[in-house]
């Protein structure tokens, strides 16, 4: 597994879910905070780095 070390650097995060808004599939799940993932840094989960 391919650690990516980002501590100190900045990222630029992509706010796809926005302060207030729905889950677009899951329309009871609801986002009191900005909820977004980090280009380029893959998770161990094989999707785009999670960003709260």
């Amino acid at each position: 597994m391919e650690v990516n070390i980002v501590v100190g650097d900045i990222v630029k995060v992509v706010v796809d879910r926005p302060l207030g808004s729905y889950h677009p599939k899951h329309k009871d799940m609801y986002y009191p905070i900005n909820y977004g993932y980090i280009e380029g840094i893959i998770a161990p989960d094989g999707e785009e780095q999670d960003a709260t």
